[in-house]
């Protein structure tokens, strides 16, 4: 098993610094006051509300970027947006996962499934092979489990350095959101503008209900493998 870096779990003693704490949130209140000089309060206010929902569970890209861009945002706004909040949730945890083992329930979960995991990789050395092409593409498909804070500990499970995970995590947001986003951009726009906007939300829900399905039937897949 491979391993370039100690993430800092190992000094459970140590407090993390404030500021380390404290920049990942700085960066998103700059960015949401630099957003704010160009977009109208509305569109503001419904930005915020997409980051919110976005960083809450269950919701994630796939239904917050075809929502988001069917109520007026640039698809590329909230591409970007998104992709900047997954950078931001991986700088966390690279600077913080001591202080993020230390959250009842979570702290506990966390050393469980890092310790399943490294077992299971160190059955299978050849996965190691193909660990920062394999995170990225992790990072990047839209399914349950797979944001910045997943991501963040499945390269630690592949014994990669903080900077390696958050080049993935960077990458893989960045090419799953926009590829979501340019998606839903060019099937809004072979919908006829007199269409309205019912017609559209029904054809975004049909996709999504499309996509449920498929996500569920791998679901169902993966936990009879499991």
């Amino acid at each position: 098993m491979r391993q370039t870096d100690v993430w800092g779990d190992t000094g459970l003693d140590e407090q993390p610094g404030w500021l380390k704490v404290s920049v990942p949130f700085l960066l998103c209140g700059i960015f949401l006051a630099a957003v704010g000089l160009f977009l109208p309060t509305e569109q503001w206010l419904l930005l915020f509300g997409m980051m919110v929902a976005y960083i809450v569970p269950p919701l994630g890209r796939e239904t917050i970027i075809p929502a988001s861009i069917l109520l007026g945002i640039p698809w590329w706004l909230i591409a970007f947006t998104l992709a900047f909040l997954d950078f931001a949730g991986g700088l966390f945890m690279a600077w913080n996962f001591p202080l993020v083992l230390r959250i009842p329930y979570v702290g506990p979960w966390i050393r469980q499934f890092v310790a399943a995991g490294r077992t299971y990789l160190d059955r299978r050395p050849w996965l190691e092979r193909l660990y920062f092409v394999g995170l990225i593409i992790f990072v990047s498909i839209p399914f349950d489990g797979s944001g910045s804070i997943v991501g963040s500990i499945v390269g630690r499970m592949l014994g990669m350095t903080k900077a390696e995970v958050l080049a993935c995590i960077t990458i893989g947001g960045v090419i799953g959101s926009f590829a979501i986003a340019l998606g839903v951009d060019y099937i809004a726009n072979l919908i006829p503008a007199e269409a309205g906007l019912w017609v559209s939300l029904v054809v975004f829900l049909l996709i999504g209900a499309a996509l449920f399905v498929m996500y569920r039937s791998y679901s169902r897949r993966r936990e009879a493998n499991a």
